[in-house]
């Protein structure tokens, strides 16, 4: 991993790891952490019903429900048993055997998620970065169609049990939901840990009350347990012909939250998600989908419309709306603290600029909340609330972002199974090849509804993949300017010798560019104000490819002699940058610090368009437009506002 551009604030995962420089180096002693990174203070099996299975767990409101009403299957015994053995077997197979036993032991320093992958691949095929970096935009950016449109589909299907329970209440369903998805992004700035306590014992009894529901159903029509013999699923399947798109594009959402079980892992525990999922989630959600299904057998009428609400008596319709209103604001919580995740993950590796992110828990270092991200998520659901109004409409759209996620999450993990677990190809490829069956197939169905709403993930992710690729691009051109047009550290620093610089008191702290070259600010000074301070730190700040770093490997110190220092600062890219605690930690290792006269010198490059042609001539101006609003350098560092000297230049690109 390279260094940090302190302009763009994150590190090129294609280019090779520098380090400090050569010379007598004094560096803190210490180890990585191994294993799990920050998440035991959470693990256990009510915080992975909390935080991990609220996408996935609230998939029974509306799967079979949308099958039914959109025409997919009817009322009669084939249909709903091919259906059900479907969801099951795809429930287990993808979610149970190829997430849960397999994803999730390619895990980064304990953490999961698409760019903790993506780091892991590139650390064990580095020469493959290219294509691992264009994998890792593709996911991310489909990622964000999914947290759009989650909060809309999960609280809109839980709301539409009010008409179900009081028929004349239907005009409220759009408004009611409206007011819950502004509640929930309102409350965003205060962070999950306030409520999460909650989400746990919710979840719980979320699922029971799912298999108790389901159970008694199926006491009351046993056939439909013939739905666990997979020839019901592959025969109406290869009956179906080009049906079966249509088919596998609703049984889709029986999995969909597949991917949070990978990307909250960090969060809990490997264990504690494998454990809730084998004794909560797969039995809960599996008997009420067969509750459901012996529903819709032993009375077409109401089975086949509001499925899941019909499951209880009249009079328990108003506490189940209830209930499943609450699960779907913790699963709409869960996929929006993920996109706050994900972005501050991309930041600090390089394909996202620099945003306001504020941690939220002291306890938690995962939570964070990032208010742009929040402001343009919150726009985003409302708008597509009301363009599409019902969850059967939505349903259309919601697999092809999930789909695409976990084709290249499939991808990924199996560079790191040739890579990182050793496994020869012979063992390699059938097994992914196996489980990517499953994910092609999902994906292409999805995509047969590019035209019935599946383009509003496509639309949002290209025009994600757009910045993600554009902000890259553009700091690797960058990046080769600066090194065109930079002066080599060493030539900068025998000017200090001329007695045409005057020495002045206190600690000016540089922050580099590259590690090779002088800072533009320390010339700026030496060339205009003809003046340098008498102890000077130059700092390297670099983004690893790991999620943490201990603080006792965190930083390195080699002195110069005459002042000077040169300081190496390692960063996770979950973590948040402080830059005057690294700077403090450097006393212990001999580099004098004048608190009390301690300033800040940041390189600003005010950017300009050029001449050259090609695919860059457009995505130019989509990343100068970035880089003049990403947040300040002092702000993402964590500097004093009061101590941070600003000098740019302008550069040609």
């Amino acid at each position: 991993m390279a260094h940090t551009d302190i302009d763009t604030v994150a590190v090129d995962p294609g280019l090779p790891q520098g380090g400090a420089g050569a010379g007598p180096t004094q560096s803190a002693a210490g180890a990585a952490a191994p294993g799990l990174a920050h998440g035991a203070t959470q693990s256990g099996l009510l915080a992975a019903l909390g935080i991990v299975f609220g996408d996935i767990g609230t998939s029974p409101i509306y799967t079979l429900d949308t099958a039914l009403k959109i025409g997919v299957i009817q009322p009669i015994q084939a249909d709903v048993l091919g259906f059900l053995s479907l969801a099951i077997w795809s429930l287990l197979i993808v979610v149970g055997v190829w997430y849960a036993a397999f994803i999730m032991r390619a895990d980064n320093r304990g953490e999961g998620g698409i760019f903790a992958l993506m780091a892991l691949a590139h650390q064990s095929a580095p020469n493959m970065a290219g294509f691992i970096a264009v994998l890792g935009i593709i996911g991310a950016s489909l990622f964000y169609g999914d947290a759009v449109i989650t909060p809309a589909i999960s609280v809109l299907s839980a709301v539409e049990g009010l008409s179900v329970t009081a028929p004349a209440l239907d005009h409220l369903v759009l408004p009611l939901a409206l007011v819950i998805l502004t509640t929930l992004f309102a409350v965003q700035r205060g962070g999950a840990s306030r409520v999460g306590g909650w989400f746990g014992p919710i979840m719980l009894i979320w699922f029971g009350v799912l298999a108790v529901l389901g159970l008694w159903q199926i006491v009351q029509y046993p056939v439909v347990l013939a739905a666990f013999d997979p020839r019901w699923g592959l025969s109406f399947l290869l009956n179906a012909g080009w049906g079966a798109f249509a088919i596998l594009a609703v049984v889709v959402l029986a999995v969909t939250g597949a991917e949070a079980l990978y990307a909250d892992m960090g969060h809990v525990g490997r264990q504690a998600v494998r454990k809730a999922f084998v004794f909560v989630v797969a039995p809960s959600l599996i008997l009420n989908y067969l509750g459901q299904g012996a529903h819709a057998l032993r009375d077409p009428v109401n089975g086949a419309h509001d499925t899941f609400f019909h499951l209880v008596p009249p009079a328990m319709q108003p506490f189940l709306v209830v209930l499943a209103t609450l699960a779907t604001v913790i699963a709409s919580q869960a996929v929006i603290s993920g996109a706050f995740a994900v972005t501050h993950q991309a930041s600090h590796l390089g394909f996202w600029p620099r945003v306001e992110t504020r941690h939220t828990s002291a306890a938690e270092r995962g939570q964070v909340y990032v208010p742009s991200v929040n402001l343009v998520l919150f726009l985003a659901v409302i708008t597509v609330v009301l363009a599409f109004q019902k969850s059967e409409k939505l349903a259309e759209a919601y697999g092809f972002a999930v789909t695409g996620t976990m084709v290249v999450t499939s991808m990924l993990a199996f560079l790191v199974a040739r890579k990182v677990w050793g496994w020869p190809a012979w063992k390699a490829i059938p097994v992914v090849a196996f489980f990517m069956l499953f994910d092609v197939s999902f994906f292409l169905s999805c995509a047969t509804k590019v035209l019935h709403g599946a383009w509003l993930p496509l639309v949002l992710g290209v025009l994600l993949i757009l910045v993600m690729a554009g902000w890259r691009m553009g700091r690797i051109r960058l990046a080769a300017r600066r090194r065109h047009e930079g002066v080599p550290l060493k030539i900068a620093l025998s000017a200090l010798r001329s007695p045409r610089v005057e020495h002045v008191r206190g600690t000016a702290v540089y922050l580099m560019e590259d590690k090779t070259l002088a800072p533009r600010a320390f010339l700026h000074n030496l060339k205009h104000n003809k003046a340098c301070h008498q102890q000077i730190v130059f700092l390297s700040i670099q983004t690893t490819d790991t999620p943490w770093i201990e603080d006792a490997c965190r930083v390195k110190a080699e002195t110069l002699g005459e002042g000077l220092a040169l300081v190496q600062v390692r960063f996770g890219f979950m973590e948040a940058p402080d830059v005057p605690a690294a700077v403090k930690a450097t006393e212990a290792m001999g580099v004098h610090i004048d608190r009390k006269d301690l300033s800040y010198f940041v390189s600003r490059a005010h950017l300009v368009e050029g001449d050259e042609g090609g695919l860059w001539t457009w995505l130019r101006g989509l990343f100068i437009f970035l880089y003049r609003n990403q947040a300040e350098p002092a702000e993402y560092y964590n500097i004093p506002h009061g101590r941070v000297v600003d000098l740019g230049s302008q550069i040609t690109i």
